[in-house]
């Protein structure tokens, strides 16, 4: 319980100082160019001496998923969190299977949730595109998948993302369960699509506006 309870604390001191805000959003997408954008990663903890927008982003992905790894005290967590980080279209069924495996013996009915709901999301995506293979771990098939019959696409993967942050913030506060540190995670996550949205616009020279376009339904997501 006392490893438990530091990397609780210590991820939420983190949380409080690094993570991105909309504070921090607002500055980036008005920065006129990439240098005031890495100025506001520097403040998150970024390393902004690299050229390359891809090695940038890759290197704090390792740094995240080192950190949580390093204050995860749930080896099964560990497990199902390194096969999400390393998923890719590619191995998806296989890393899936991976988390099914660990997700029984998670202790956190909400983490394990979590998991299950991401299954069964990934399944409904496949469902609307007319795919036919299911990934392991969730518990929704047939006419179960068709969960959101009356939304477009676009409303389908606001509806899912929303599913899914409602879960990862559960009990996020409280420092004697796992969730203030699986939170972490989620955001983190959420915070690295923000970043290389915002990366790409100002690559291509999108004005400010039109990055505001291109995070509409993202930047909600921050407080």
């Amino acid at each position: 319980m006392a490893d438990l309870v530091y990397g609780n604390a210590n991820i939420i001191m983190q949380s409080a100082s690094r993570l991105l805000t909309r504070r921090r959003i607002r500055e980036m997408v008005a920065a006129p160019d990439r240098a005031g954008v890495l100025a506001v990663l520097a403040e998150c903890g970024y390393q902004t001496d690299l050229l390359d927008d891809t090695a940038l982003l890759h290197a704090e992905r390792v740094k995240t998923l080192n950190t949580f790894l390093e204050l995860c005290s749930d080896p099964y967590l560990a497990t199902a969190v390194t096969a999400l980080d390393q998923m890719t279209e590619s191995n998806a069924l296989a890393q899936f299977a991976t988390i099914a495996n660990a997700v029984p013996h998670l202790k956190n009915a909400a983490i394990r949730k979590y998991f299950t709901t991401l299954a069964d999301l990934t399944n409904v995506r496949t469902y609307y595109k007319g795919g036919q293979t299911m990934v392991a771990g969730g518990t929704r098939t047939g006419k179960d998948l068709n969960l959101f019959p009356d939304l477009t696409v676009d409303a389908i993967q606001s509806a899912i993302d929303a599913r899914l942050d409602a879960l990862a913030a559960v009990d996020k506060d409280d420092i004697f369960q796992p969730n203030p540190l699986f939170w972490w995670y989620h955001q983190k996550q959420k915070e690295f699509t923000v970043v290389k949205t915002i990366l790409a616009g100002k690559r291509f020279g999108y004005d400010a506006a039109t990055l505001r376009t291109s995070l509409r339904g993202l930047y909600e997501q921050f407080v």
